[in-house]
């Protein structure tokens, strides 16, 4: 049990990252710890996580400390370098270990908190080993190698998914933590700040934050034959890399907004009446808090097919249509999304199912098992 003393802070560890995903889980709880000083005392937070994760880019320009380590994903490729790199990784992992002690030997945390991803398993054992309580948050439907390696260490485990039950049977399932930043707007402002029209239809394409290429090029040959045959206009998330050519291919186009990365996820919800997306547990997650129809195509490399057995669970609840992206190659998601853009009473039901799969308050639910587990004593 942690008894706050008089003057001490709250030391708080939280690890996991690489993508957003397994990061905005993270800095949505971080959000809500914060928010709770007046009823704790002061909170210091500590990220571990590596430099060539999204951490990286986000975590500084929110304030957050971040410390780095040198682990990096295992590499499911035949290349040469894939090779390289997977000869390098226990050298790494070591290493990892190192800088994760030293870290966690200075700042000292009163509990770790970790959701997923590569990076996070390090510093979570290390934490482990030194008797530190940790705390696990699984976004996926299939957890994550961390999770599964680490749940027999953890004070408790959170699940998003309640399928997720018969993998992690002692686990709580609350939902997927979402940053407090995410709000809706009215839909004709939404319009009016992408410089859409109020008398179309308006699909939000995206493939997470670094964009999606099979999603891209997809678009970048069906988008003109989309916006002939059907009354609808577009929002597309391009990731950074694409960007350039792209977004010359539409310059001229009144329908189409294009974008290398959208910052305010909130308002391309509010405008938007379907989402075409892969299936990361964040998006799914979002999607429902906004309560919108879906056409997902799950990224098909995703550690243990995570995405497909996300998006799949959305689709069994009626709140998703799943395009493999194999079938990208055929003419199967542009009829799909035409029946739906044209189908009323489905869209609305889609929206009615997504809207009941969302968990509005995981994060307080989290941060106040936590601070139940952890004995806090302001």
């Amino acid at each position: 049990m942690i008894k706050q003393e008089f003057g001490k802070s709250i030391n708080v560890l939280f690890t996991g990252g690489g993508t957003g995903g397994h990061l905005y889980p993270a800095i949505a709880l971080a959000e809500e710890l914060k928010r709770r000083q007046a009823e704790l005392g002061e909170i210091k937070i500590l990220f571990i996580g590596s430099e060539r994760g999204l951490e990286a880019q986000v975590l500084p320009n929110l304030g957050y400390t971040l410390k780095t380590i040198w682990i990096r994903g295992w590499q499911r490729g035949w290349k040469f370098r894939d090779i390289a790199l997977n000869l390098l990784f226990p050298i790494r992992l070591i290493v990892s270990f190192l800088q994760s002690w030293w870290y966690i030997r200075n700042f000292m945390p009163d509990l770790a908190i970790g959701t997923g991803g590569y990076t996070a398993g390090p510093p979570l054992r290390i934490a482990a080993l030194k008797k530190i309580p940790i705390y696990l948050q699984e976004q996926n439907v299939f957890p994550g190698a961390t999770t599964r390696l680490l749940a027999k260490h953890a004070r408790r485990v959170y699940i998003s998914f309640k399928e997720s039950e018969k993998f992690l049977p002692d686990a709580l399932w609350y939902g997927t933590p979402l940053r407090q930043s995410l709000r809706q707007v009215e839909k004709s402002q939404a319009l009016l700040f992408f410089e859409l029209a109020s008398n179309r239809r308006t699909i939000l394409i995206f493939g997470g934050s670094q964009g999606a290429h099979a999603i891209n090029q997809y678009w970048a040959e069906h988008l003109a034959e989309l916006l002939t045959q059907s009354p609808c206009q577009v929002i597309w998330q391009t990731g950074q890399r694409e960007y350039g050519s792209l977004s010359n291919m539409f310059l001229d186009n009144p329908l189409v907004h294009i974008t290398p990365f959208i910052h305010d996820m909130g308002i391309a919800y509010s405008a938007a009446d379907l989402i075409v997306s892969r299936a990361g547990a964040i998006s799914l997650a979002e999607i429902c808090l906004y309560g919108k129809p879906a056409v997902l195509i799950p990224l098909p490399t995703a550690a243990g097919n995570h995405q497909e057995i996300n998006a799949r669970n959305l689709e069994k609840n009626g709140a998703a249509v799943v395009v493999l992206q194999k079938e990208l190659n055929t003419n199967r998601l542009l009829e799909v999304i035409k029946e739906l853009l044209a189908d009323e009473a489905r869209l609305v039901q889609m929206s009615q199912q997504a809207l009941s799969l969302a968990q509005r308050d995981a994060a307080q639910k989290i941060i106040d098992d936590i601070i139940g587990a952890s004995g806090f004593n302001a």
